[in-house]
């Protein structure tokens, strides 16, 4: 029998470093599974909230479209859409505007569109004119501009008696009208 310090044979030593070569590389292997195992865990940790969040959405998708629809929908009744030129939607605006005072008997003294400016994510196209008639027919025209759609606001109206009232005659104003429209701005 041999004794521990006995010196072995060059092939069993080989042999023994092979075995611990594999062992170690066997280790290491064992290690590195471990490793990224852990680390797609915790990343799967990390999405499972947000897949479920992204499938409530997608399972609620037909009301999500409804609601878009329904908004695209209410912001035509209150600005114009994109496409065309701001001067050219303002230009139409005026007429509507011209159109509906002369309708009612009033008279256009002036009128003028202001150049666009950004205002909160819309193109805000300003309008300028000055009306004059009579009192009741003034009173029309600002119940036809709030009736509008896309809406016609107004930043300032001044209305002044023209020649002052005397009695059994109807009054005649003049009205300066600072209004503008919104429309969207282009992407």
């Amino acid at each position: 029998m041999k004794s521990l310090g006995q010196a072995r044979r060059p092939e069993q030593l080989w042999l023994l470093a092979g075995a611990l070569l594999l062992l170690a590389l066997l280790t290491s292997a064992v290690a590195k599974v471990i490793a990224v195992h852990r680390n797609a865990a915790s990343r799967l940790e990390q999405i499972e909230p947000r897949h479920a969040r992204i499938a409530g959405l997608l399972q609620s998708s037909e009301p999500l479209a409804q609601a878009g629809q329904a908004i695209e929908a209410n912001l035509t009744e209150f600005a114009y859409p994109a496409d065309g030129e701001a001067g050219q939607t303002g230009n139409l605006t005026l007429q509507r505007v011209r159109d509906a005072a002369s309708a009612r008997g009033l008279r256009v003294a002036s009128s003028q569109v202001a150049a666009p400016r950004e205002d909160k994510g819309f193109e805000r196209i300003g309008l300028s004119l000055r009306v004059e008639g009579d009192w009741e027919q003034m009173q029309a025209l600002l119940a036809e501009l709030a009736r509008q759609r896309p809406a016609i606001y107004s930043q300032t109206v001044q209305i002044n008696a023209l020649g002052g009232a005397m009695p059994g005659r109807r009054l005649e104003v003049a009205g300066q009208f600072e209004l503008y429209v919104l429309k969207e701005r282009r992407p």
